[in-house]
Parts: C-alpha cells; sequence; structure tokens
C-alpha cells in the first residue's frame, strides 16, 4: 500500500515558531527553535501515518498570489509579525530548507500560487497514482480536498485540542455537508483569517442551512424565492461579493506541475547526512528517534 503525506509546511513553521522559545539558539548564535520544531513534527507525523511517500508544500517565493490580483484586500487583516518576530522567522529558512533537504522530502512550490494550491494539486495527482494521500494540517480550507483517498490529518495540541482524522464520513458528520461544500460555506460565511468578505450578515448556521437545503451557491440563487425575506435580501445585495468569494475559498488543483512520485520514498535519504545535521544543530534530543527510525528502516519494520 502506497501511502503519501503531504505537509501543509507554513502551518507546522508556524505552529514551531510559537510552540518554542523564540530565542532559542545553539552554541553558533543560530536561532534554532522553529528549525527544531519541524524537525520533531517529521518524526510525530511520520510515527503516526506511517506514510511510504513524503513530500512538502511550499508558499510561493516570487510572484504574488492571484488572490491579491483578483482582490488586493485578501489576506489584509492578518496580522504582521513584529520586525524582530520577523528576523528571527526568516533567518531560519536556510536551515529549514537544509532539515528538508537532508530527509530528502521535495519542497513543491509555483509561482504565484499559494501552499494551499501547491497541496491541492499534488494531492490531486497523488490521488491517481497512490493507494492514498493525507494531508497534515488545521487548515479548513484545505477540507475541500477531502474524498475516498484523500484524509485531512489533524495535528493536537494537548490538552484542548484532540488529533483528528477527517474523511468524508467524518467531515460530514461534524460539518453537515460534504467536503467540497466548504467552498461554498466560504463563499457564504467568509472567512476573516483570510478577509474573505462573504455575504454580509450570514453566519456559520445560516450558511450551513442554506447548503444542506439547496446544494451549493448556484443552487441557492435559483431557489431565492424559497428563501426567507430577510436571508434572501442579503443575498441579492451581496451576489457579487458571494462569487468573488467562492473564487478566493476555491483551491487551485491543477496547476501545471511534473514531479515523479518515486522521488518522494519516504526512506531515500541519507541517514548519517541527517545525523550529521542534527549535531551541528546541536539536536541531542532527536538523535533517540532518528536511531529508532534507521533501525526500522534498515531491518524493513512497520515504522513505529
Amino acid at each position: 500500500m502506497s501511502k503519501l503525506l503531504i505537509l501543509d509546511t507554513f502551518y507546522f513553521l508556524h505552529r514551531s515558531f510559537h510552540g518554542y522559545p523564540k530565542d532559542l539558539k545553539n552554541s553558533k548564535e543560530e536561532y534554532t527553535g522553529m528549525t527544531f520544531g519541524l524537525a520533531k513534527a517529521i518524526f510525530e507525523i511520520i510515527k503516526e501515518v506511517e506514510p511510504t511517500h513524503f513530500i512538502c508544500a511550499w508558499e510561493s517565493e516570487e510572484l504574488p498570489s492571484f488572490r491579491k490580483t483578483l482582490y488586493p484586500d485578501y489576506q489584509k487583516t492578518r496580522m504582521q509579525m513584529e520586525p524582530d518576530d520577523e528576523m528571527v522567522f526568516s533567518s531560519q529558512f536556510p536551515n529549514i530548507i537544509k532539515l528538508l533537504e537532508v530527509f530528502n522530502i521535495p519542497r513543491i512550490t509555483s509561482n504565484g500560487f499559494e501552499g494551499d494550491d501547491v497541496l491541492g494539486t499534488m494531492a490531486t495527482l497523488a490521488s491517481s497514482e497512490m493507494d492514498e494521500v493525507v494531508i497534515s494540517t488545521s487548515d479548513q480550507d484545505l477540507m475541500q480536498l477531502i474524498d475516498d483517498k484523500i484524509t485531512i490529518f489533524r495535528p493536537g495540541k494537548p490538552p484542548f485540542i484532540p488529533k483528528a482524522y477527517f474523511t468524508p464520513e467524518t467531515f460530514k458528520e461534524k460539518y453537515g455537508f460534504e467536503p467540497v461544500k466548504m467552498i461554498d460555506y466560504k463563499a457564504l460565511r467568509g472567512d476573516p483569517s483570510d478577509n474573505i468578505p462573504g455575504v454580509k450578515g450570514i453566519g456559520e448556521k445560516t450558511a450551513t442551512s442554506l447548503i444542506q437545503e439547496f446544494g451549493d451557491l448556484d443552487g441557492i440563487y435559483a431557489n431565492l424565492d424559497n428563501v426567507k425575506e430577510v436571508v434572501r435580501k442579503k443575498l441579492i445585495e451581496d451576489k457579487d461579493r458571494a462569487y468573488l468569494s467562492k473564487q478566493l475559498a476555491t483551491i487551485i488543483t491543477n496547476i501545471p506541475i511534473e514531479f515523479t512520485f518515486d522521488k518522494a520514498e519516504l526512506f531515500d535519504f541519507n541517514f548519517d547526512a541527517v545525523e550529521k545535521f542534527f549535531d551541528k544543530m546541536e539536536f541531542k534530543s532527536l538523535a533517540k528517534p532518528l536511531a529508532e527510525l534507521k533501525e526500522r528502516s534498515f531491518n524493513n519494520l512497520p515504522l513505529f
């Protein structure tokens, strides 16, 4: 059974940045907290998911997202880092990239597209070649990708947030509609985190009930006569915003990316190179999980 793990990389970077002391350094005065956090997460996620293949989706490094061209206020509400935090965050990128390189985890990016679009495209490509695809993230936007072959694994944040897997069945049980309808839900409700406007005055409950009754945005607008007057008025007034929001919320799944998944085999890396990198970074506590992974690889044992 082949199983591809796709890491929502920037989710894990921010999780590590805020989860470890920001002033954590090694003896060379390099900031290391975020790098250590990602390395630790790699071991934890391998143990949990037991993939055969592993890739990372990466944000566009040059051209801005097409969504900012479509809607200049897209993500305008996101809080900016303080200059000192931005320096600590960005200064670790060379070592983050080196970490992925020594593990031979391909870092996939495409100019003008966000990491979510890269992730969506790679998941779609992989679903025709792999037996199973697991996306690790806590980003609600990515839920729209769930289908019979694509699962979302949300890492836990003990003691408040338990780990969870989302399949089509568990998603519908939680949200009340099919995963692909998350796009229509965001079109109606909006998304403050990305400054997606939605329809003014429509919240979670109304958006959910409209989707449950009429199916999707087109179905809702085709049945306005059957919608309560107070909600109908809001939908009519904000129709353009609703359809703009649907464009902004839709993850692109067909970026022209050429990739051979053989390059993403989990154990296709040099354990000694990883060990040397950990020594350089002074990640002594990661020696044990690396040794365990090495033993299982060499002896063809289950991962954990």
